[in-house]
C-alpha cells in the first residue's frame, strides 16, 4: 500500500503570471498540494508566450499549469473580490509573483491576507525587496540576471556580459519560493501562526551567483579578485568528439591518478598545474587542453567505454531535441505521455523528486483558463455568477 502524495491536504492559491509564481506551484503541486490558479480576464499571459499548439495554448502553459485548477477573477470589483478573498481563506499558502502595488488592489497585502486568514502563509516574488525603494520596479529575468551579477560571469569568462540561454533566475526564484513556503508550512505547524516570506529575485540571484563567484572578495582584506577560475577558464567546456561532444572530469585527484594512467603520461603526476586538484582548478588550461586531445581522436561510446570502466566520471552531451528518447530519462518518471483538452497528446515534465513509498501525482491536463469555475465557486459554497467569466 502506498501512502498518499508527499503534500495531499496542502491547498495552494497561485495569483501568478508568467514564470517564476507558476513555477512555484508547478513545483508544489507535483509534490501533491492542490492548486487552484487565480487568473485576470484574459488570462495569465504566459498562456501566449512562445510556442503555441493548434489550440492556441503556449507550451509554457502546458506544463506550468498541468493539474492546476483555474479561475478568473477580476479582484477590481467587489464581487471579484468576494470571491478572491474566499480562496485567500482557504488557502495553505498564497503565492504570487504581482508587484506590491498592485497586490493591494488584489487584496493580496499581508495584512489583509492575515486579516482574511490568520494561519494563511504569503510568499511574495519579485524583482527587488517588497519594501524596498524599487519594490515596484518591474524586473523580467533579463533584468534580474543584469542586476544580480549573473549576466557578468559571462564577462568574467569570455570578456563581456552575456545572459543565460534559459530563464534561469524565475525557475531559480520558482523553486526558492516553494522550499520558502515549505518551511513556513513546517513553522506553523510549530506555532499555528502564518506568515509572510518574500523573495526578492534580485537577492535571490546574487547569493546564488556569488556562493562560489565572490572569490577572493570573500575575505577582509580581498585576497584575490571575483570569480571561481576552474569554471571561468575559456577551454572549460564539452570538448568535441568524432561523433559528438563529450565531459570528461577526472575531478578528483583519485581520478586523475586513474586518468594519467589511462592516457600513459605519468609525469603529470607531478607536473606542478596538473598534480592536485587545488593546481587544476587554479590554472586549468593544461588540464582542459589533456582531456580535449583524449577526446578528439575517439568516439563518444569509447570515452565513455574507457573512462568508465577506469572509474572516471564522464558523460557524452545530450541534445536537448534527443532527451525524450534517453535511455535513462525514458525509464525515469520525469517526461511522461499526457493528453491535452485543446492540444492532444503531448510530453509533460513533472517534478524530479521523487518520494519512495509514496504516490506520485500522475500526469494531468493543463487548466484550461477559467475551465473550474463551477467546481471552485461550489467549493466555497459561492454564487455560480461571481466574479468575472473568462475563456482562453
Amino acid at each position: 500500500m502506498r501512502g498518499a502524495a508527499p503534500l495531499a491536504g496542502v491547498t495552494v492559491l497561485e495569483v501568478g503570471t508568467v514564470i517564476m509564481a507558476p513555477y512555484a506551484g508547478k513545483v508544489l503541486r507535483d509534490l501533491g498540494a492542490d492548486v487552484i490558479k487565480a487568473e485576470p480576464p484574459g488570462g495569465d499571459i504566459g498562456r501566449r508566450i512562445g510556442l503555441l499548439g493548434p489550440g492556441g495554448t503556449s507550451v509554457l502553459a502546458m506544463n506550468l499549469n498541468a493539474g492546476k485548477r483555474s479561475i478568473v477573477v477580476d479582484a477590481r470589483t467587489s464581487e471579484g473580490r468576494r470571491v478572491m478573498d474566499g480562496l485567500v481563506g482557504w488557502a495553505d499558502i498564497v503565492l504570487t509573483n504581482t508587484l506590491p502595488a498592485r497586490r493591494e488592489e488584489f487584496g493580496l497585502s499581508w495584512d489583509h491576507v492575515r486579516e482574511v486568514n490568520p494561519r494563511a502563509i504569503l510568499v511574495t516574488g519579485q524583482g527587488f525587496a517588497s519594501d524596498s525603494p524599487q519594490g515596484d520596479s518591474p524586473a523580467y529575468d533579463d533584468i534580474v540576471q543584469s542586476a544580480s551579477g549573473l549576466a557578468d560571469t559571462y564577462r568574467l569568462r569570455d570578456g563581456e556580459p552575456r545572459y543565460s540561454p534559459y530563464v534561469v533566475a524565475d525557475k531559480v526564484c520558482g523553486m526558492t519560493m516553494a522550499q520558502s513556503a515549505l518551511a513556513a508550512l513546517h513553522r506553523r505547524a510549530v506555532d499555528g501562526e502564518g506568515c509572510w516570506v518574500d523573495v526578492p529575485m534580485v537577492d535571490t540571484m546574487a547569493a546564488f551567483t556569488l556562493v562560489e563567484h565572490m572569490g577572493g572578495t570573500t575575505f577582509a582584506p580581498a585576497a584575490g579578485d571575483v570569480g571561481w577560475s576552474r569554471v571561468l577558464a575559456p577551454e572549460h567546456r564539452p570538448h568535441p568528439a568524432l561523433d559528438g561532444w563529450v565531459c570528461v572530469m577526472p575531478y578528483t585527484d583519485a581520478n586523475w591518478r586513474r586518468f594519467c594512467s589511462l592516457i600513459e603520461r605519468p609525469d603529470y603526476l607531478t607536473h606542478p598545474q596538473v598534480a592536485t586538484n587545488r593546481a587544476r582548478s587554479a590554472s586549468p588550461a593544461l588540464y582542459e587542453q589533456t582531456l580535449a586531445e583524449y577526446a578528439a581522436p575517439r568516439t563518444c561510446a569509447q570515452i565513455e567505454e574507457e573512462c568508465t570502466a577506469a572509474g572516471i566520471p564522464v558523460a557524452r552531451v545530450a541534445r536537448i531535441d534527443d532527451l525524450a528518447d534517453d535511455p535513462y530519462l525514458a525509464a525515469r518518471p520525469l517526461l511522461t505521455n499526457a493528453r491535452h483538452v485543446r492540444e492532444g497528446d503531448y510530453v509533460h515534465v513533472s517534478g524530479p523528486a521523487v518520494f519512495h513509498g509514496h504516490e506520485r501525482p500522475g500526469p494531468a491536463d493543463s487548466a484550461v483558463l477559467d475551465g473550474d469555475r463551477r467546481d471552485v465557486l461550489t467549493l466555497f459554497g459561492l454564487a455560480d455568477d461571481a466574479g468575472e467569466r473568462g475563456g482562453d
